[in-house]
């Protein structure tokens, strides 16, 4: 066996500053292996044919050097050009995922400087063990620097984004590492030990084993070792324009090349054995080739996927338990950024479910862990497009509020506002939140956002905003009202903070 390290490590690489920092792999076994990083030398036998070694803390450099040779073959593979800083993982669905190719502000993004200290790696997606080695994939499974078009186009528009304020604020190399999939459901990103563990998830492996049942073996196995077909040009103009948000309907009508569900095991089996949606499917075959590669934190934006099979009401315990699950992996309690879903609404079966729900949901896992933090882009949605392109907002976001709570910068006021409490008094309701920097303003009509309900009907209310406050009057009923702001799929935000941060949706009696 030749000597192989992690598909993670390569030319181009961040290394994360101010931690021990593992390196693995693989080499003939009993093989030693030395791993050498400016100064530092580290040795270990490969047990097995398996390897690692763990290098001491570094600060932030721009550019150095890792060795690593095999005693047993002689071989020698030389990584130049490694820095050292902080690196990000980036996980979850296709939003997350979604290239700068087709952000909204990418005419102008793509122009911007060159930054060779902005780096992204994306995990080639892998549903199955050695799907990988027959099907290679150009375009991932390499360290990318923020230069040129045809590399920064590649770049996840959230990282990416997100990047750009880290690397202006820290002044050192930045990377974000792309481990995500589309239309992946939170459990597919979790240890089956910990699926069976709890409880309230059931319902997820009970669905899996369901489906397992029904499956034709001769015939799925057989399904899933043929080649995924070259994408034709038909196929790939459907990608561009699907990407881009664009009306389809005319384009659907002659489109004869689309690809078959039976090409794609993911497809035709939703969640069977060697499908990515099944649970802990890409958390083995992908998250687990990325750890422990150190990082500093994870950004996470999905949910769409647990909407789409109507597993909302246990969404919260699907994200508190793979949010767990992870930092078990990493070995520590890194900080955890979600991204809450956007405004959309969609049509027929690709449609949202209950995102209002979903959301609170989210919000639910974030105030249950420590050092788990929510992002509201509820001025960031489309109305019948499931990939909003509007990253930048996104991930400008996430940049601000990962300076603020894991970089300590308290100049910014980068959370967004949050309902605090409500209160009654005759024909008043106040309502106080907090995050409000110097207060609330209106950005469109608040009636078509905000409701006053009691029962089923919805009440006429005159109302005024004062800083944090809102003031509403109405003629209120003596038994409870309840008060309901972006509590639909398709909502898009009209109350932000002085800061530009959207208020986040809530429901509340008095």
């Amino acid at each position: 066996m030749k000597l192989q390290p992690a598909l993670i490590f390569g030319e181009h690489m961040v290394l994360q500053q101010g931690t021990k920092i593992p390196v693995w792999g693989r080499s003939a076994k009993n093989d030693e292996v030395t791993v050498e990083l400016g100064d530092a030398r580290e040795t270990a036998i490969a047990v097995n044919g398996e390897w690692m070694v763990t290098l001491p803390a570094f600060e932030a450099c721009e550019q150095t050097v890792m060795r690593i040779s095999s005693k047993l073959t002689g071989e020698k593979i030389v990584f130049e050009d490694v820095a050292i800083g902080e690196v990000w993982l980036a996980g979850g669905q296709s939003n997350i995922e979604f290239i700068m190719k087709y952000d909204f502000d990418a005419p102008e993004t793509l122009k911007s400087k060159d930054d060779q200290d902005l780096r992204y790696f994306c995990f080639p997606k892998t549903p199955f063990l050695g799907y990988l080695e027959k099907e290679p994939c150009s375009d991932q499974g390499f360290w990318r620097r923020w230069e040129g078009e045809e590399n920064k186009k590649m770049f996840s528009a959230v990282g990416a984004y997100m990047g750009k304020i880290l690397r202006e604020k820290l002044d050192v190399p930045v990377a974000v590492i792309g481990c995500n999939w589309g239309g992946t459901p939170a459990s597919a990103w979790t240890s089956m030990e910990d699926l069976k563990n709890n409880e309230k998830l059931k319902r997820v492996l009970e669905e899996y084993e369901n489906n397992c049942s029904l499956i034709d073996w001769r015939k799925y196995i057989e399904t899933s070792e043929r080649p995924i077909p070259i994408p034709t040009e038909k196929q790939l103009e459907f990608e561009d324009r699907f990407m881009m948000g664009e009306d389809m309907s005319e384009f659907f009508k002659n489109f004869e090349n689309m690809p078959r569900p039976d090409i794609s095991v993911w497809s035709t089996y939703p969640l069977a054995p060697r499908s990515a949606t099944r649970p802990a499917g890409v958390y083995e075959m992908m998250l687990k080739r990325v750890a422990p590669y150190a990082i500093r934190g994870v950004i996470w934006y999905q949910g769409e996927d647990d909407d789409a099979r109507g597993w909302q009401d246990f969404y919260d315990e699907s994200m508190i338990t793979m949010i767990r699950c992870w930092r078990k992996l990493w070995g520590f309690d890194f900080p955890f950024y979600q991204v809450e879903l956007p405004p959309f609404e969609g049509v027929g079966m690709t449609g949202a479910k209950d995102y209002a729900l979903i959301r609170h949901q989210q919000a639910k896992a974030a105030v249950s862990l420590d050092d788990v933090y929510d992002v509201c882009i509820l001025d960031a949605g489309e109305k019948l497009n499931i990939h909003p392109r509007h990253k930048k907002i996104v991930g400008e976001r996430l940049g601000r509020i990962v300076m603020k709570h894991t970089y300590g910068d308290e100049s910014l006021t980068a959370d967004c506002p949050i309902f605090e409490k409500a209160e009654r008094k005759d024909d008043e309701i106040l309502i106080r939140f907090s995050n409000c920097a110097d207060g609330l303003a209106e950005k469109g009509n608040l009636r078509d956002r905000l409701f006053i309900k009691s029962g089923e009907k919805d009440l006429d209310y005159e109302y005024e905003i004062r800083g944090d406050v809102l003031r509403m009057k109405a003629q209120l009923p003596v038994a409870a009202v309840s008060v309901e702001y972006c509590e639909t799929n398709y909502c898009p935000a009209v109350l932000f903070n002085s800061e530009g941060n959207p208020l986040f949706g809530f429901r509340c009696e008095v």
